[in-house]
């Protein structure tokens, strides 16, 4: 690169957005933070409709992670926070790219597996069928529904469908550990239901593989290409910890501890596939839940 390039980054503090914005930093791009829930310059609030729009003009890419946290109890007012974030949030951002003088030449929002729906039998690929029913893939189709101005406005529009993103220091893996590495885990709910992942270094190289292919555009899956069942990931985990993992929790206590949010992410049953950053040639260095969960604990 011959000149900085300048990413529009919102989500920068969270689990995702830390690292990918540390190796963007890396590989010489100008990292700029966007704010949600923030009035003033160099952010944007879906509350009250206000955006920096000279912030965004002439950026390079815009990569919109923010959002309302999922990992919490789902109270009618918690669905609408999570809700708001994501439809009213990404359309603020979309809509306002679409009218700058100096449109950004992809923007990247975040989305989840679960546009496809809770509970398919099928191997799912980008060109797979999709589904509302059920509060989270209500979530995600209004969620990318959202980005519509961006890409009607001619700005080449990536919707990264993730799923588990393993990491030691946040995320679904860093609440499992504790219970792990005292011989307390197990499969969930029959362990039978099958779970995509991605290690979050490969999810970082993902992303920014795709913001500089311009031939990727539309639903991508950010998912490692070797699903397992749940009770596959309990026993790997416990492999890699090198402790006893058949502790079972049956589904009703899960349902019991965290309701509808835990009934829709933990005992869902997707099995999804990178199908698209397969046949574009991106190269997974974790393509294995052993060394991807031996390279998030560190071991």
């Amino acid at each position: 690169m011959t000149a900085r390039r300048r990413i529009i980054l919102t989500g920068a503090t969270g689990l995702i957005g830390s690292a990918l914005s540390r190796r963007l930093t890396e590989l010489g791009y100008e990292v700029i933070p966007f704010r949600s829930r923030h009035d003033g310059s160099g952010g944007f609030n879906h509350l009250t409709g206000q955006i920096d729009r000279a912030a965004l003009e002439g950026a390079h890419a815009v990569i919109h992670l923010a959002g309302e946290s999922i990992a919490q109890r789902w109270s009618d007012a918690a669905k609408e926070r999570i809700m708001a974030s994501r439809r009213d949030g990404t359309r603020l951002l979309a809509e306002a790219m679409a009218h700058l003088k100096q449109k950004p030449e992809v923007f990247i929002s975040m989305s989840g597996i679960n546009r496809y729906g809770l509970h398919r039998t099928e191997t799912i690929e980008e060109s797979s069928a999709t589904s509302a029913v059920g509060f989270l893939p209500s979530v995600t189709e209004a969620w990318e529904n959202a980005t519509l101005a961006a890409s009607e406005g001619g700005i080449r529009t990536v919707l990264l469908r993730t799923s588990l993103v393993l990491s030691s220091t946040g995320g679904g893996l860093k609440k499992m550990l504790p219970a792990f590495r005292l011989g307390l885990g197990g499969p969930i709910g029959g362990g039978r239901q099958r779970m995509s992942w991605i290690g979050l270094p490969d999810l970082v190289e993902l992303i920014l593989w795709a913001m500089e292919n311009p031939a990727i555009r539309g639903p991508l899956n950010a998912v490692a290409p070797q699903p397992v069942t749940q009770a596959e990931f309990a026993r790997t985990l416990g492999s890699v910890l090198h402790r006893p993992s058949f502790l079972p929790m049956p589904a009703w206590a899960l349902s019991l501890l965290f309701g509808q949010m835990g009934r829709e992410t933990i005992l869902s049953d997707l099995a999804a596939s990178p199908a698209i950053a397969l046949g574009g040639g991106f190269r997974f260095a974790k393509p294995d839940l052993t060394s991807a969960l031996r390279q998030a604990i560190g071991e």
